[in-house]
């Protein structure tokens, strides 16, 4: 176990550089807040961390081709992949990086703990393959399916936790049981299309207009809530994640989360030709207040909605 404390904005690029690839590109560090704590088990299968940062850290992670899995301890993360915007409190877990991911993550007073592991070992415990002609593995969900899911990925970190800082972490043996117990909690947490090959015909069934209903429903009536799930929609639909994720790429073209994207943009939209620009009112405060912290994928997200960029119906 490594642990680190440092509060030189350089030091804390370089070590979260060092922490999550090449491949991230850091963004903006809040000033004055840049303290820098955490600690590192690497157990050569799989990395588990304990990352704190205080004030707002931006970054985007690009083709990163590991699967991390985090659960916030204290603060917000929010992340913005590009077709919808999730926001993750104390308790939750969260797939923070899929292989050909392209990400934008926003973390404000931050505390978060991640293992790391490859795509192949969990392709391996789940019987499937990575390669070969076959369509890459893909996630269905970003969030963890409910708070007993988000528990189970806590409890596996912490256990793994304790076995890395124990004796047993001399056994390859052991070492090797626990990324297998972490890819196991990981593939029941999360959907992905490496778990899910024979549900796929019970949950194309599923995806009834009457489901679709019930969902979009939920979404209209919740949308403002930072926390909007998978998870809650489904349930609201009285159906698995997987046939809601069906019945709206049916219905709609889309995602469920994206649907909900779409629907906060349009209050975003409302939002702008309510305001006064003359009272202050601006384009990054409005977007920020429905989720959308980037300001250049915000602004091109609008514009083609909408055919202007924000700041143009902000002015009229």
């Amino acid at each position: 176990m490594t642990r680190y404390v440092t509060d030189d904005v350089q030091e804390v690029r370089e070590w979260l550089d060092r922490i999550y690839g090449s491949r991230l590109l850091m963004g903006s560090i809040s000033d004055g807040a840049a303290r820098l704590a955490v600690s590192v088990a690497d157990a050569g299968s799989f990395r588990t961390t304990d990352l704190a940062i205080p004030g707002v850290f931006t970054c985007r992670n690009q083709n990163i081709d590991t699967v991390r899995v985090g659960v916030v301890v204290s603060g917000t993360a929010t992340i913005d992949d590009g077709d919808a915007v999730n926001r993750y409190g104390p308790g939750d877990a969260l797939m923070a990086t899929f292989p050909r991911d392209d990400l934008l993550s926003r973390a404000e007073n931050l505390r978060i703990r991640t293992v790391a592991l490859p795509l192949d070992l969990l392709a391996d415990v789940a019987g499937a393959a990575t390669n070969g002609p076959a369509v890459p593995p893909r996630l269905l969900s970003r969030s963890a399916l409910g708070p007993a899911a988000s528990r189970v990925v806590a409890d596996t970190i912490t256990l793994t936790d304790e076995l890395l800082t124990g004796p047993a972490a001399a056994h390859p043996l052991v070492v090797g049981n626990a990324a297998r117990l972490l890819a196991a909690g990981v593939l029941a947490a999360f959907p992905t299309t490496l778990t899910l090959r024979d549900e796929i015909p019970a949950d194309r069934a599923d995806a009834t207009p009457a489901v679709l209903r019930r969902a979009v429903d939920h979404i209209e009536a919740h949308y403002a809530e930072p926390g909007l799930s998978l998870a809650d929609i489904a349930a609201a639909a009285c159906a698995t994640p997987q046939a809601v994720q069906y019945a709206f790429r049916r219905h709609h073209g889309t995602t469920p989360m994206g649907y909900v994207r779409q629907v906060r943009l349009a209050a975003a939209h409302a939002d702008l030709l309510a305001a006064d620009p003359t009272g202050g009112a601006t384009v990054s405060a409005i977007a920020a207040r429905w989720g959308f912290y980037h300001l250049g994928r915000f602004s091109a997200y609008y514009r083609s909605v909408y055919g202007r960029p924000p700041r143009a119906t902000l002015a009229i």
